[in-house]
This record gives structure tokens, C-alpha cells and sequence, in this order.
């Protein structure tokens, strides 16, 4: 997976989440440098039939603005947390009665 800018990502998440339906508030956007790990386990966002995406940024900078632009612009759930330059992974998912925030 190529690494992409934040206006980039930006785009990817919110046509994913426009075809996806929904309000913003229904879903929760962060960042994370093992993006199937946190979405699985610590989520339980199912693989198959959930609606979830991850992608990945060119630095943890611009994944931790994305996550921010999300959260503060847009109202969709999440945690900032400080910055690990492990986080190189932006992740959303539509939250569900089975999913964790």
C-alpha cells in the first residue's frame, strides 16, 4: 500500500463513509500503526460485513491531522492521543452494537 497525503486520505474516507451511509457521528476515526490489529481486537469490527477502511499516511503528523480533521470538523467519534511515530495508519469504522469505540 502506497502511502498517501492527508487531503488524500481525507478524500478516501469520506467517499468511503458517503457510500457507506450514515452520519459522521456513527463512525470512529483514528490512528494506529497496526490498523488490523486495532480494528479486530480491540474494536471488534468484524472483516467481513462491517464497514471499515485504513490507509496509510505518508508520516504519523499527517495520519494524527487527518484523525484530528475527523474528530473536530467533521464530529465522528474518536481519541486523540499523543503522537507515536508508529501511527502511520489512519483507520475508520461505522460503529455498530458488536464494536467498541
Amino acid at each position: 500500500m502506497a502511502a498517501k497525503s492527508r487531503s488524500e486520505i481525507i478524500n478516501d474516507v469520506e467517499d468511503y463513509i458517503n457510500k457507506r451511509g450514515g452520519r459522521y457521528g456513527e463512525w470512529f476515526v483514528g490512528c494506529t500503526g497496526s490498523p488490523k490489529q486495532i480494528l479486530f481486537k480491540r474494536h471488534g469490527v468484524r472483516e467481513k460485513g462491517d464497514a471499515w477502511i485504513s490507509r496509510l499516511a505518508k508520516d504519523e503528523h499527517e495520519a494524527h491531522d487527518v484523525a484530528e480533521f475527523f474528530i473536530t470538523t467533521r464530529g465522528t467519534k474518536g481519541r486523540m492521543t499523543e503522537i507515536r511515530e508508529t501511527d502511520l495508519y489512519v483507520y475508520a469504522f461505522k460503529m455498530a452494537s458488536h464494536t467498541k469505540a
